[in-house]
């Protein structure tokens, strides 16, 4: 089939939304199988109104910041950040480690907000706005954990699932597995699945009998052992999200 303009234009920055530190243009046009010529009018006009910045040394192309200000303003409609952020920030100080909210929104897992950053040497693309698969992420799983079987192969229908870690779940059945887990225990562990050398650990939160959130905490290996996990991180995340579920009664997301 086709492709029309428009949905050229659309694979184009979902591409560049999966590779947040750039893509040179080669690697663009072989990746979406469209010849360069297309592939740089489509680059400069996004360009000329800032919806993509071109490294001057590397020559990569990235998303640029006009996509943050839109999804900003999107975000602003999300009434659960302002009922989250003092808890985000308390669980922030509590723990010392990255805190962050997820939803799930067009089958994606998306980053709504986010407290500190990353400790030195420690490589984490996330921002608000950011969106990426489920699977490798414990706020992905959490999200997962009380979909139907169906709605899941509607998120996987192939039941191919990306590697991004060294740990990444690559089985579909074992996923399915790991998602039952996440639900009799109430929490998900993320053991370097996403990022070699990170960890982190999620828990659910509820409005209206269903999840429609997740809180997550994330850190390195070092600091966030699966010891201090289980015996402390398991016990602030689950706490901060029961805190956010309890006053989550009148959201609609």
């Amino acid at each position: 089939m086709k492709l029309s303009t428009i949905e050229k234009g659309i694979k184009l920055i979902e591409l560049l939304s999966r590779n947040p530190k750039g893509l040179p243009l080669m690697d663009i046009s072989k990746t979406m199988g469209i010849n360069k010529s297309s592939i740089h009018h489509m680059l400069q006009t996004y360009l000329a109104h800032e919806y993509v910045v071109q490294d001057p040394e590397t020559k990569k192309y990235s998303l640029g910041f006009k996509f943050l200000q839109i999804s900003s303003s999107i975000l602003e409609g999300i009434d659960i950040r302002d009922i989250a952020k003092n808890h985000l920030i308390q669980l922030h100080e509590n723990c010392h480690e990255i805190v962050q909210l997820y939803i799930l929104k067009n089958k994606k897992l998306i980053c709504i907000d986010k407290i500190g950053i990353p400790r030195e040497g420690l490589s984490i693309s996330s921002y608000v706005g950011w969106s990426t698969e489920l699977h490798p992420a414990a706020s992905g799983k959490i999200l997962m954990s009380e979909l139907s079987l169906n709605e899941i192969l509607d998120i996987y229908p192939d039941k191919s699932l990306q590697v991004y870690g060294k740990n990444t779940i690559t089985d579909f059945d074992e996923l399915i597995e790991e998602v039952e887990l996440v639900q009799k225990e109430g929490y998900a562990i993320d053991d370097e699945e996403y990022y070699e050398g990170v960890r982190c650990v999620a828990a659910p939160i509820r409005a209206g009998g269903k999840i429609v959130a997740s809180v997550s905490i994330t850190g390195p290996i070092f600091t966030m052992t699966m010891k201090k996990i289980t015996q402390k991180l398991v016990f602030l995340v689950t706490m901060t999200a029961e805190k956010l579920s309890n006053e989550m009664v009148n959201i609609h997301l």
